[in-house]
């Protein structure tokens, strides 16, 4: 703490509209050394956050209305440096990559350990205190600043002097808190090793610099990144030995360390080795070194400073990295899955084919009907597992995708004529609507059909018998647009937003009058956005439903994605 300033109780405000869980937290931390609020609802929470600051923001992800991305944009509105936790229990790892950019400390998987969220909260909270700190630090100095000021005439000697240490003092302070910021927002581990050893060089004024991390396996502290000096050169090696002792002190007491070294080469440096506490536990080391001058305790201090965000911000890519490898497992696991129950299938398909063919074989009419049961809900399998691989491809960015030149209005017809038997099966009525002069479209004709059968199929299954669907195709802004209009049971305001999820039916009963698996709306929402489109539902209960998407006539320059970040991302 600074000066006698005595240490209040942290703020902490728990999101989510599951009562069981706010219940839990609020018995779980009951008598901690903070206040803990509640709020059932993304907009009760927004308002919260504008009437008073916390320190901390638990948040779910999934919120009825407003998500917790709004209540994460809503804290760091009100305080940049308010901490926010995300709970999620089935965003994919783009979603919380992107609730990380936005400035998001991290994210719990549901369901969670409550220990684990603990020492979660607590890091968050240490860091909060540690930029606070940083903050009153600045303050402090300023204060001094205009005090010396005030008194210039007795101070005159000393005014300029002190002005260049205090301005000195407050840029390195300044420079730690941006620093710190900048490489905690990487998810690459290499790219923020790389970042963490050459800002402790920049704000020590280092000359060299080497960063060792714990090997989990051996249990010894190796050395993965350097500054000033060419990695497995012989200088390189003997550095990272005669560091041995050093690295062993700094570990087991957890302080600083500072000491002059005399190498083979007779060059003199000084050494400062400053430890990666993780949780009570050194995980690593910074060392850097200068061979003229020596480290004063200001660059102690800035080091141990950056040492605690870049022990988040190593914690954070090994995360992110594990993520990865269980997205890759996943989807492989999904692959091989579809792969080995495809080939079954395909041999039970073939022989209900032929048994249906009443040129080999004659049944009786309940026979019959039995193999027609049996080859509908083969269909439906072939439909489940396609649709499980389209997802999963979609999610791991691996949808094959070719682009042409293609005419929207064709492809809607072709559509129409494919799920014609659909429709009259129902009695339901199609029409189609083209505007005149369309232009021509850069899409991927195939994945187009994919959506609006998609559409078409489901604005037919909620359509009472012979009802009309309507479908119109314009020109609009330098795209095209189609609109699907049904007049079935319609979406209430409330269920509008679990839309385009995945595995979502907004009848999960058992009982429900449609079948499906959940995966339509996802996957069509993936390809739109594959086409840098968009994709939305106007309905109102009752009234009917109307499901629209807009795509680009010209495909725009790819979107820029930070390859640090999200390296390998087409094998998660």
């Amino acid at each position: 703490m600074i000066g006698n300033e005595s240490p209040r109780h942290s703020r902490l405000l728990v999101v989510d509209d599951e009562e069981p869980l706010l219940q839990i937290f609020v018995e779980f931390f009951e008598g901690r050394e903070f206040q803990i609020e509640i709020a059932r609802s993304a907009e009760e929470a927004i308002e919260r956050l504008a009437g008073a600051g916390f320190d901390l923001v638990v948040t779910d992800l999934n919120l009825p209305g407003q998500d917790g991305l709004a209540v994460l944009r809503a804290a760091k509105a009100t305080d940049q440096d308010t901490e926010v936790i995300m709970l999620t229990g089935n965003a994919s790892t783009l979603t919380a990559i992107d609730a990380m950019r936005q400035g998001a400390y991290d994210y719990v998987l549901k369901p969670f350990d409550l220990y684990e969220m603990e020492s979660t909260i607590m890091r968050a909270l240490e860091r909060r205190r540690l930029l606070e700190e940083n903050e009153r630090y600045v303050t402090s100095i300023q204060q001094a600043n205009q005090e010396l000021l005030e008194n210039q005439q007795q101070l005159k000697r000393h005014r300029d002097e002190l002005s260049r240490l205090v301005d000195e003092a407050t840029r390195r302070i300044r420079s730690l808190y941006e620093v710190g910021k900048e490489i905690t927002s990487s998810l690459h581990l290499e790219r923020a090793l790389r970042l963490i050893l050459e800002k402790s060089a920049g704000l020590t004024g280092a000359s060299q610099g080497m960063l060792f991390l714990l090997d989990e396996t051996s249990g010894e502290l190796v050395p993965r990144e350097c500054e000033g000096l060419v990695h497995d050169s012989p200088e390189f090696h003997r550095l990272a030995g005669a560091l041995g002792t050093l690295n062993s002190r700094a570990t087991v007491l957890r302080v600083p360390v500072r000491e002059r070294m005399t190498g083979e080469e007779g060059l003199v440096r000084e050494a400062l080795v400053v430890p990666l506490l993780q949780e009570g536990s050194a995980s690593g080391t910074i060392a850097v070194f200068k061979s003229n001058g020596s480290f004063s305790g200001d660059d102690s201090d800035l080091l141990v400073g950056l040492a605690s965000f870049a022990s988040i911000a190593i914690h954070n890519a090994r995360v992110f990295e594990k993520i990865r490898d269980l997205e890759k497992l996943k989807s492989e696991f999904v692959a091989v899955v579809s792969h080995e129950v495809r080939t079954p299938l395909t041999a039970i398909k073939g022989t209900l084919e032929i048994l249906s063919d009443q040129k080999y074989f004659q049944f009786a009419p309940n026979q019959i009907e039995l193999l027609q049961i049996c080859s509908a809900n083969v269909s439906r399998l072939e439909v489940l597992i396609n649709d499980i691989l389209d997802f999963s491809k979609l999610e791991s960015s691996r949808l094959s995708t070719h682009f042409a030149s293609i005419r929207l209005e064709t492809v809607v017809e072709n559509v129409i004529t494919h799920i014609g038997n659909l429709a009259a099966k129902k009695g339901v009525t199609i029409e189609k609507v083209v505007a005149p002069g369309l232009p021509a479209a850069e899409a991927d004709e195939l994945r187009l059909s994919q959506v609006l059968n998609n559409l078409l199929s489901n604005a037919i299954k909620f359509s009472p018998d012979g009802a009309i669907i309507r479908v119109e195709v314009a020109d609009q802004d330098g795209g095209l647009l189609v609109r699907i209009q049904d007049r079935g049971i319609g979406i209430s305001a409330e269920d509008v937003p679990k839309l385009f999820t995945k595995f979502r039916q907004l009848d999960s009963s058992s009982t429900r009058k449609v079948g499906g698996t959940g995966l339509g709306l996802a996957i069509s929402k993936g390809i739109i956005d594959e086409h840098h489109g968009r994709i939305w539902v106007e309905s109102v209960a009752g009234e009917g439903s109307c499901f629209c998407f807009w795509i680009p006539c010209r495909r725009s320059a790819e979107l820029e994605i930070d390859q640090g970040d999200l390296a390998d991302r087409s094998a998660a």
